[in-house]
């Protein structure tokens, strides 16, 4: 192993490039972006061909590439080759010539036609000490790894571990909350025979077209959850109403129409997070109208929230397209014509425009039979 130092020039160049990385740990929650980055960042700070990040999957002990430069997605067992060696013992490994080392499996090389030969491989550890990855580089241009390159090599190593729990947990955390979220909304859509499935299948089709309508994924998750959300204020609609079977008089359809606003004063007393704070006002405007005759607030035109506007039209498509009490589902294309008269006045005609496309593109060939399938 060569003991040559660093520069001066060399050791700012290195100093920046880790700084670099640090900065970036603060401005993005994408955990496959920053692994990303740091993998770019290692094989330039170790002027090396290529890096790739492993992360442990526990239950099928094995190592996969999480982050990787020059080839596809690689799996092995947990217990073979030089990522192998440095999951079993916990500890740095710098190897000159891979091929000279019994621990390296050419299997990945034979597959890729690529040539390892030297490695520098160190373990990930969570806070707790639990091993979740490792990061490896290959190939020094310079033809071994040095101290030096050990030292920054533990360094980068420390930021991918701490990327990668703070993603993991994120992750979990996100989850937990959507799978609540489902549950929130299954107890809205179980109170009635003819809901069930309601709510996901609005989720599927506003969170369609907003993605058609070149929404970033972090508002179309929030509009997913909101759509997920709209009609949970029927939770204070008494089931009288809610399950009769007739036409509602009057005096009851106004209380019907108070679940708009009562799914506000709800969702607002959640703790939200920043992504989410606008889940309550977008949940709570699906019936309002371009024409500003809608409910709760009568906003009108842009008034409306985007993602509200999106929501209303998947919102009355289901409703057309589900039976009810009083009448059997319309076929799709029926209730497509239908709604087209309402254009520019229930309706925003940009966003229908963008429903109608993904209708034809995509629920036309059989995902609007299958919502839980495509979320």
């Amino acid at each position: 192993m060569s003991h040559t130092t660093l520069s001066l020039p060399a050791l700012k160049m290195r100093l920046d490039g880790l700084f670099e990385v640090g900065r970036a740990l603060n401005s993005s929650l994408n955990i496959d972006e920053l692994l990303s980055l740091i993998a770019t960042k290692s094989s330039q700070l170790l002027s090396a061909d290529r890096a790739s990040i492993f992360v442990v999957d526990s239950d099928k002990q094995t190592l996969w590439t999480r982050a990787q430069m020059g080839e596809g997605r690689i799996e092995i067992p947990i217990n073979t080759g030089l990522a192998g060696a440095v999951a079993t013992s916990g500890q740095i490994l710098c190897v000159d010539d891979a091929y000279t080392d019994p621990r390296f499996n050419p299997e990945v090389d034979k597959h890729t036609g690529y040539r390892t030969q030297s490695v520098l491989a160190g373990p990930m550890f969570t806070s707790e000490g639990e091993l979740i990855g490792v990061l490896q580089v290959i190939n020094s241009t310079k033809g071994r790894f040095s101290e030096a390159d050990i030292g920054a090599f533990d360094a980068i190593a420390g930021f991918a571990a701490n990327v990668l729990q703070n993603g993991l947990l994120y992750a979990d955390l996100r989850n937990t909350f959507l799978s609540v979220i489902e549950v929130m909304a299954a107890s809205i859509d179980a109170k009635h025979r003819y809901t069930a499935g309601h709510t996901a299948r609005v989720a599927l089709y506003t969170s369609g077209v907003a993605r058609l309508m070149g929404l970033p994924p972090r508002e179309i998750e929030a509009l997913r959850v909101a759509a997920y959300l709209h009609d949970y204020g029927k939770i204070g609609i008494p089931d009288a109403i809610l399950q009769k079977p007739q036409a509602l008089t009057p005096e009851e359809y106004d209380e019907m129409k108070s679940h708009a606003a009562k799914t506000r004063q709800l969702l607002s007393k959640m703790y939200l997070m920043k992504q989410f704070k606008e889940v309550p006002l977008v949940a709570s405007s699906h019936h309002e109208r371009v024409d500003g005759q809608g409910y709760p607030q009568g906003l009108k035109g842009d008034q409306i929230p985007l993602g509200s506007r999106i929501m209303a039209i998947a919102d009355v498509f289901d409703a057309l397209t589900s039976d009810r009490d009083y009448r059997k589902a319309m076929e799709p294309m029926d209730a497509i014509e239908l709604m087209r008269k309402q254009i520019g006045t229930a309706f925003d005609p940009v966003v229908f425009e963008a429903f109608e496309g993904y209708f034809l593109n995509e629920l036309h060939q059989g995902v609007l039979k299958e919502p839980e399938a495509n979320r």
